[in-house]
């Protein structure tokens, strides 16, 4: 095989695991159309009607049908869950009982309008997140969607149409789906359907007509679902190819910002991404220009949108934003960088010195393919950057600047009739320098303009015009502006890096501190108080950590109130389940007052870091990250925790377990060493007297003293049996030793008793553990013994088939009534008008059967009589 086309041996396991963990999942269809009225739901039901006939467990979760006869027809003989209700502002509503599909659990369920936005106070905000769950159930769904609420053509159908999408879904839900199938008509077609009230009823149908059902927009509806269910076919066979000499060599970058067009960048990104079949990165620079709460909000949307998409995320710290792309761009081997096409500019200062971003970025990234989107559509990375980064300071600034002009113009004054007043320009450098120390790029260069026209206006001849005379002090004014100017930016420039290395190891020395409480956390409360108490000095709010216990499942033990509610206590354990951030500010379970993280140890969910924030704002990506990295941390240490706790439990019940067995056995020789005792008396008096009264009162005796021995014998096996400690030691044994072992212990016993026994004519050696089978097989017997009649004999009848044999007791008694044959095996039951021994002994009968793998069956023969059979794998 050539060196080139042999597969990546990572790529196969990656995509080998993938395939696994798929089968393990839900099956998605999506019926995928222009707009309403194509008939999507009347193909879903007709095929789930198909599938109904061939046995499949369908049910239908949701489905509008808008009125249509045809489509209500179609919903006949198909099990309906009905929907929940949900208050919201004094209404109901009715939506998706997620609850109740997920514990039926049938094989296909049908869920209509995907796009669907819950009512507040669902577990979910959109309806594709309960599909998502479903589908990570196990349960195949079929589902329907339009054209236009696929996130990613949202703002081309908008700019088509000219109508407002508001309900979107993430393309990665189609890309999971295993099969679209496009529901496809002529416009006209539809149009027509519209005006004959096939697709909407009464005055909804004028007005669908006279706003979006316009045959333009259908025709360019169209045309988009077209093109992309070509291109998902395209997608969906690069991937089937992959491994077989096909290799994606594309990666992208998209670089964002707070601004609102960068939502149609991501998209358009996204695009591109899904055209080229290839991995996507979208990268938000911070430049340490603050960000109000309005932006900040509107950049985790845009996080949460990318993500959505597929695409990666990252953010990172720099004051040069063309550094920090190209950084990006060399760590993830990005072959092409999309960004927003610069508006024209009269002036930037900065790019006088450094070119603009674009330049910079085709000059230092020779080996990268930039694309630029349209400038209508997009605004450029860096136009929000220049204007919040040079000038977008607060006003407090601008003003220290202009008192700090004054002052030096003052000090000036004073000192210029000594020094003479070109010298005064030096004491302007010198205070821009100072002041670059204390405010931003945009009062530094707002300070240059005003000293050189300060100086020029106040000191140099001419003094109070703005002439200048001497052409050495125009060259003087010229250049003491620029050197003011560029001085004051480096300067700022470097204040600026120092504060941005500060804040990273501020936040390193916070995170140190956080790891060496965990490191020397000798207790799970010392962990808890003092990691928490770090966490609420950093975010506003409070911090609890709640573990998993022995059991694997979550103790709720915050001593937060908030958590005392039964909502939060939900949204908690969901997280625990699902490993999965949910809660406020989230799309998952929303409603809570709560952010909850999940605390992973490798893949497994350990506990569960939760979060009540003091503020509405949402947490950034930065933060969230910063929380993440904590939570990795913590289940190092739970784990660690658990396991010690396990091992301390192992250890505590082998002690047990010892002292266990040594009360028992003692128990043991205490009860038989008086008996044994007893039984030699008896030898001997049976053996000195010939009275046939006083022979029949040892007898007697005897009989006593064998159920006393027989009930000590049944208490310690039940209570082995129960704790555990009792070994299983399965061997070869023939089964006529084992029955002849277990009749003669009982001989005393059974005082006389007629006991057949039927074997297989050819002996056989079986599995089986002899001292545990005896014990049931002895239970048995005397369990016939005590319920049939004095004169009857007991048979036992064995049987060996290829796979198990079968080892029965019947006895010719009255039998067991068929209401009581569930009820016999439980401890310490008697059938009615008996009062036989303590209860025990077929419960012992089930519990050994149970060890063995085996069942049992109890039956009233025609004849008269109770057969009790064991059946036993070999």
């Amino acid at each position: 095989m050539n060196e080139e086309n042999k597969p990546d041996p990572d790529e196969l396991l990656k995509a080998i695991l993938k395939q696994e963990k798929e089968k393990e999942l839900g099956q998605l269809k999506i019926f995928f159309g222009m707009a309403a009225g194509v008939g999507k739901t009347y193909a879903m039901l007709e095929e789930a009607q198909q599938k109904l006939k061939e046995g499949i467990k369908v049910v239908i979760g949701t489905v509008n049908t808008h009125g249509r006869k045809e489509t209500e027809a179609m919903l006949q003989n198909l099990p309906i869950i009905p929907e929940k209700w949900v208050n919201y502002k004094e209404t109901v509503f009715e939506e998706l009982d997620l609850e109740t599909i997920l514990m039926t659990k049938p094989e296909l369920v049908i869920i209509d309008e995907l796009a669907h936005t819950n009512v507040p106070g669902s577990k979910h905000l959109k309806r594709w997140q309960d599909v998502i769950e479903i589908l990570d159930a196990g349960i195949d769904v079929y589902t329907t969607l339009n054209v236009q609420h696929l996130e990613s053509r949202k703002d081309v159908v908008e700019s088509l149409t000219g109508i407002q999408v508001r309900e979107t879904v993430p393309d990665l839900v189609l890309e999971r789906a295993s099969s679209i199938e496009l529901i496809d008509i002529p416009p006209r077609e539809l149009l027509r359907r519209l005006k004959e009230g096939k697709v909407y009823l009464g005055n909804q149908s004028r007005l669908a007509a006279e706003n979006f059902f316009q045959e333009e927009n259908l025709m360019a509806l169209r045309e988009i679902a077209l093109r992309f269910t070509a291109e998902k076919v395209d997608h969906d066979l690069h991937g089937m190819l992959h491994g077989k000499g096909w290799k994606t060599r594309e990666r992208l970058m998209v670089a964002i910002n707070p601004s609102p067009s960068s939502e149609q960048l991501i998209r358009a990104a996204r695009r591109l991404a899904f055209e080229l079949d290839a991995p996507w990165i979208v990268v938000y620079v911070d430049t340490g220009a603050p960000l109000g709460d309005q932006d900040q909000a509107r950049l985790n949307r845009y996080f949460n949108l990318a993500r959505e998409l597929g695409a990666e995320v990252l953010t990172t710290h720099e004051v040069d934003i063309a550094t920090a792309l190209q950084r990006i761009a060399t760590q993830k081997d990005v072959s092409r960088l999309v960004i927003g096409r610069p508006p024209k500019r009269p002036f930037s200062f900065w790019n006088v010195f450094q070119g603009s971003l674009i330049d910079r970025l085709e000059n230092e990234n020779k080996h990268i393919d930039i694309v630029i989107m349209r400038q209508e559509a997009l605004t450029n990375i860096y136009q929000r950057s220049i204007s919040s980064f040079e000038f977008a300071s607060p006003w407090s600034a601008y003003a220290l600047a202009l008192a700090f002009g004054v002052v030096i113009t003052g000090i000036g004054f004073l000192i210029s009739p000594w020094i003479g007043y070109k010298s005064v320009g030096f004491f302007f450098l010198l205070g821009i320098l100072i002041l670059s120390f204390f405010v931003g790029r945009g009062p530094i260069f707002l300070s240059a303009i005003l000293s050189a026209i300060c100086w020029n206006f106040l000191f140099i001849p001419p003094v109070l015009t703005s002439t200048i005379s001497d052409t050495e002090d125009i060259t003087l004014v010229i250049v003491y502006f620029f050197v003011a100017a560029i001085l004051g930016v480096l300067t700022s420039r470097m204040r600026e890096q120092e504060q941005f290395l500060h804040r990273r190891e501020e936040k390193a020395e916070r995170l140190y501190e956080i790891e060496r409480d965990i490191a020397n956390a000798t207790n799970l409360q010392y962990l808890r108080l003092n990691v928490c108490s770090r966490l609420e000095h950093m975010f506003a709010g409070r911090f609890d950590i709640l573990t998993k216990s022995l059991d694997n499942e979550l103790i709720l033990d915050s001593q937060l109130p908030l958590l005392q509610f039964e909502k939060e206590q939900i949204v908690a354990n969901w997280v625990f389940k699902n490993g999965k951030i949910a809660g406020w500010s989230t799309d998952t379970l929303p409603a809570s007052q709560g952010l909850y993280f999940p605390i992973k140890f490798s893949k497994s969910v350990v506990g569960v870091l939760a979060y009540f924030p003091k503020r509405e704002l949402s947490l950034s990506m930065e933060e969230s990250n910063f929380i993440q990295t904590v939570a990795q941390q913590l289940g190092i240490y739970i784990e660690r925790y658990v396991f010690e706790e396990r091992i301390s439990r192992q250890s505590y019940t082998s002690q047990i377990e010892r002292m266990h067995k040594s009360i028992f056995h003692s128990l043991n020789r205490s009860f038989y060493a008086p008996l044994d005792n007893i039984s030699q008396t008896i030898d001997r008096l049976n053996k000195q007297n010939t009275d046939p009264h006083l022979l029949s009162l040892i007898n007697q005796l005897e009989q006593f003293i064998a159920k006393i021995k027989f009930t000590v014998d049944n208490i310690i096996t039940i209570s082995e049996l129960e704790s555990g400690f009792l070994p299983f030691n399965r061997q070869q044994y023939s089964l006529s030793k084992l029955i002849d072992t277990a009749v003669n212990d009982l001989k005393t016993l059974l005082n006389g008793r007629l006991i057949d026994i039927d074997l297989p004519p050819e002996p056989h050696l079986l599995p089986l553990d002899f001292g545990l089978l005896k014990a049931a097989l002895k239970n048995l017997i005397v369990n016939a013994y005590d319920y049939s009649p004095p004169n009857t004999p007991i048979l036992i009848e064995a049987e060996v088939l290829a796979n198990e044999f079968r080892l029965s007791v019947i006895d010719e008694g009255a039998g067991v009534p068929e209401s009581l044959l569930p009820l016999v095996f439980e401890k310490f039951y008697h059938s009615p008008n008996s009062s036989q021994g303590l209860g025990i002994g077929l419960a012992i009968v089930r519990a050994v059967v149970g060890i063995h793998h085996g069942s049992i069956q109890v039956q009233r023969r025609e004849e008269g009589g109770t057969e009790f059979s064991l059946i036993l794998p070999i």
